[in-house]
This record gives C-alpha cells, structure tokens and sequence, in this order.
C-alpha cells in the first residue's frame, strides 16, 4: 500500500459517513476504465451528479491488504497476496452501522466486507457453509444483488432466485439460507426466476422492511422477506434499449439512482413509484461501466422526518430487531450476545403507556417473536430489555405499520 492512500481511504470513510446523513452519495463498483468489464475498483460517486468523488480501492495502487476472519485473528498481510476484488465483484451493500462495505465476488463463496474504519486497507472474511451458493461457474448461482434492509440485516440473491440468504453483522455474524423466491400470482408471466428477464441486477430496500429487485433487463420486483413472495411491478421506462441496469441506489429525493455495466453513456433516476427514468444531468466527465452501487439510503423514507421516526435500527451487537417497521404488528427480537438468563421484554407507545411485558429464557443465540395486541394502534413505540438485575441491555425505538 502507498503510504499516501491511507489517509485517503480514512477520511473518504469519515466524509462517506456524513454524506450518507445526507443521503446522497454511493459506493460504485466499476471497471478500471471505459469500456473494460473487470469489475475490481472500488468509487464513491455523487448520486446528484454521476461525479467521482474519489477512489477507495484500486488493486493497481494498493498491494499491500490485511486479512482477518469473521470471527478470530489475522489471516494475512502480504503484498503478494491476491487483490480481495481480484475475480470481480458480484454484488455489493454498505452497513452504515458499521461503516462497512460488504461485497462478494463472482466466481468464490466468500462474503467479505472492507472495514472503512480501519487505518489500513483491512479486508474481512466470512467462510460461513451457508453462504456457499453452488459451484460459482453455474452462473444461476452467483450472488449478483445484495443490499441492508431495514431491519439492520443484510440480503443478497442468486441470479436464479433461488437462493435468498440473510446476513447479520454482529460479533457473531449469523449467515442463513431463507430459501427460494416465490412468484406472485399476479406476475402476469414475468417470473423473478427467468433468465431472459429476471437475473442480474441489484437490489435496493424501503423503510416498510421490503426488498426491491431491478434486473438487468429492468425488470422490477417487489420482495416481501416475511414470505419470500416476488411481485411484479413493471419495467422501468424511457431507458435506451442498450441499456442493462446493474447497480441501484436510493438517492437523496427517495429516487432510484441506476448504472449500467454495459452502456456507459450516461446514468438514470427511477421514480419508484411510477417507474419512469429520466437521464441525470452531468456536467461532463468520463463515466466508467458500473457493475454495482451501494449506500444505506432506504426508499418511501420522509426525508423531514426526525430521527425520532427514522426507520433504521440503532440498537447494538447484543440484540437485533427485525423486520422494523414491523409488518403485521408483528416483529422479531434477535438475541445475539447476551448471558443465558431470563429477560424481560418491555413495548410502551408514544405516550409511555406500557403495551407488552414479555419474559424470555435466553439460552443462546435464538429469535422470540413479538406480537403487539390486535388493538395496537400504527406507529412509534419504544422497546427496552431488562435483565432480572435490572440491567437493561437494549433500548431503542420500533415503528409500526
């Protein structure tokens, strides 16, 4: 690693930090130059513009990376080690919890993430079996989407949509294959499942726990995580036939700001709503083919809101809450690092009325479901657990539908 490139990456991940307050930047995983289709830089763009900010990764500029394990020390720190994007990134999605890029390349079973808090280019990998997809040279198995909900979790789906597999990023990271994508009997002959229609893309999420899938043929498919159901909403309008969209992300007016990894001409903003693109307004400036973009932003968010009502989880390492907002007044709690013990679960609604007290014996890592009175009002409750010290290890804000 040049020594001048560190300071780089630390202050483009303090500075990324505060554009994603302001919802309006993204990382891009792009070709080195126009018209290559190796997919091994690492950008952040201005979604405003299509404008580079500045370049993250390079293999070119950076050889020396350090290694580690999801869970346990050091792997390596070569400079002749391979480049971690050295096979081309797949897919990719920014946890703004962590300050992290997760990332899985095209032809390995690996998900790992660059640290972006780290002083050095610090690269982060997880072996879990359950995110082994197939063998990678059968292309229906490659992870090509892959975003964070907002239940705090991170998804990422096979081109086939077979395979939906949901990714925690606590301590202890939990990997699980949720299984197939069901298509809606509404789709109308368009299933998620087709190859000539529905593989490729990326996907993004909105603040009511969905899952949003463009393909690469600009195919839109609304995700329900709960039930895996896929349902078809349209294709996106007004795009050049040339034009295959590969990365998505939300920008900071609630549009879908898209790439393609073949034309790179020119980029579009999707109004989600009604599916029509409009070319974004650039001031010049070379455009590289994207494969990919990531940021946190989620889609239908009041960008008035306050953070009161923000819809993204805060929470800590030790608990996690999904889906939030919940669906169905219905929602889950993810105890991931707490001692074996009993705990109680606490909901009060906006007024401090108290809705649930709920025990739970914790004996590990296990998920209890929450679910609110049938009278429960729509809205914004807080939930705090206690331990039968009276020691609260969780306390943080659901909303629900």
């Amino acid at each position: 690693m040049k020594k001048t490139f560190l300071p780089a990456l630390l202050l483009s991940a303090l500075l990324f930090n505060q554009a994603t307050a302001q919802s309006n930047n993204a990382f891009a995983i792009t070709s080195e130059s126009k018209g290559s289709y190796n997919w091994t830089i690492v950008r952040e763009i201005d979604l405003a513009t299509g404008d580079v900010i500045r370049t993250l990764y390079n293999p070119a500029d950076n050889k020396a990376v350090v290694y580690e394990a999801a869970i346990g020390s050091k792997l390596s720190n070569n400079v002749n080690a391979p480049s971690p994007t050295y096979s081309g990134v797949a897919a990719s999605a920014y946890d703004s919890k962590h300050n992290r890029l997760y990332f899985s390349q095209m032809w390995m079973n690996e998900l790992r993430y660059f640290d972006l808090n780290s002083n050095e280019t610090k690269v982060v990998i997880n072996n879990d079996k359950n995110f082994s997809t197939g063998t990678r040279t059968d292309e229906s198995n490659v992870l090509t989407r892959m975003t964070f909900a907002a239940d705090g979790n991170g998804y990422a789906l096979t081109n086939d949509g077979n395979q939906l597999i949901r990714f925690t990023t606590g301590d202890q990271p939990v990997v699980t294959n949720l299984g197939a994508l069901v298509d809606s009997k509404n789709n109308n002959g368009i299933g998620v499942h087709n190859q000539c229609t529905s593989w490729g893309g990326d996907m993004i999420a909105d603040v009511y726990g969905n899952l949003y899938l463009i393909t690469y043929k600009s195919h839109v498919f609304k995700i329900n995580i709960q039930t895996r159901i896929a349902e078809y909403i349209g294709a996106v309008k007004n795009l050049p036939t040339t034009f295959t969209t590969n990365g998505a992300a939300v920008d900071a007016n609630g549009d879908v700001f898209i790439s393609s990894a073949v034309n790179a001409e020119n980029y579009y903003k999707v109004n989600l709503s009604t599916l029509d693109a409009t070319l974004i307004d650039r001031k010049g400036g070379v455009i590289n083919n994207t494969s990919d973009l990531a940021n946190a932003n989620l889609a239908y968010r009041d960008t008035k809101a306050t953070p009161a009502v923000a819809a993204e989880v805060t929470g800590n390492n030790a608990v996690s809450i999904y889906p939030n907002p919940a669906i169905n007044k219905t929602f889950t709690v993810q105890f991931q690092k707490v001692p074996t013990g009993t705990y109680t679960v606490e909901l009060n609604d906006a007024n401090g009325r108290k809705v649930i007290a709920q025990n739970v014996i914790v004996k590990g890592l296990q998920n209890e479901k929450i679910n609110l009175p049938k009278g429960a009002a729509a809205g914004l409750y807080m939930i705090k657990i206690t331990s039968t010290a009276g020691k609260t290890v969780y306390n943080d804000k659901v909303v629900v539908q």
